[in-house]
């Protein structure tokens, strides 16, 4: 008996490692993904209060354009993601604001994908 479980420990003695170098990049991938999707979360989340405080601001000023200059500004210029466009407009008694976020891929060497968010209200007399 004792020399079957000496046998067989030495064909199971190295599982631990093949598990270990099978499992490591699936870690490592679903790290990558999850940063990715945080950076993303974060440059959504921050695009939104963006323009909907632009939208606020033009809506109680009317004036479009002074906000779309200091927005321009204030938007927070990161590695990971940055504001390419703003665009502050009033039509037909309604602010409209258009804002287009580009964000980076963490892990693959390819161009920048784009978010577009658009908020309306009314202008404020």
């Amino acid at each position: 008996m004792s020399r079957l479980h000496k046998c067989r420990e030495r064909l199971i003695k190295g599982s631990v490692t093949l598990e270990f170098i099978m499992v490591i990049p699936l870690v490592i991938f679903m790290c990558l993904f999850v940063g990715q999707f945080v950076v993303t979360g974060m440059a959504v989340l921050e695009t939104h209060h963006f323009v909907k405080d632009g939208v606020r601001s033009a809506a109680s000023s009317g004036k479009p354009q002074n906000e779309e200059k200091q927005g321009k500004v204030r938007f927070d210029k990161t590695s990971h993601y940055w504001l390419s466009d703003y665009e502050v407009k009033i039509k037909d008694g309604q602010v409209i604001a258009t804002a287009e976020t580009k964000i980076k891929w963490i892990f693959l060497p390819m161009d920048p994908f784009t978010y577009q968010y658009v908020a309306k209200s009314p202008v404020i007399k």
